[in-house]
């Protein structure tokens, strides 16, 4: 579990535009790994969320950062492109 004393690496992937892979439990107990870019890191109340652009969905996903199980910065980098950034992820909000 990602916890927030360990967002440093998070906040780095977030600030150099690198990619992560996320391993993630959702509410309804499925497990996944994707490969994500991630935009933002938001509190509400006692939830951290990751926002971020998820390539297997191929949209704008938001993780809950006490579900993802185990969380990898790639060394790959993505680019800014349209319809994929923090911008219209709020537009689309």
């Amino acid at each position: 579990t990602v916890r927030p004393d360990a967002f440093g690496p998070v906040r780095n992937a977030i600030a150099n535009k690198r990619k992560l892979r996320v391993r993630y439990q959702s509410l309804a107990d499925d497990t996944t790994q994707r490969v994500i870019r991630p935009l933002a890191l938001t509190c509400f109340g006692r939830v951290w969320l990751l926002s971020a652009w998820c390539e297997l969905r191929n949209d704008f996903r938001h993780f809950r950062t006490d579900r993802v199980e185990r969380l990898t910065v790639l060394a790959e980098s993505f680019d800014d492109e349209p319809g994929k950034r923090y911008e219209d992820m709020r537009r689309a909000a």
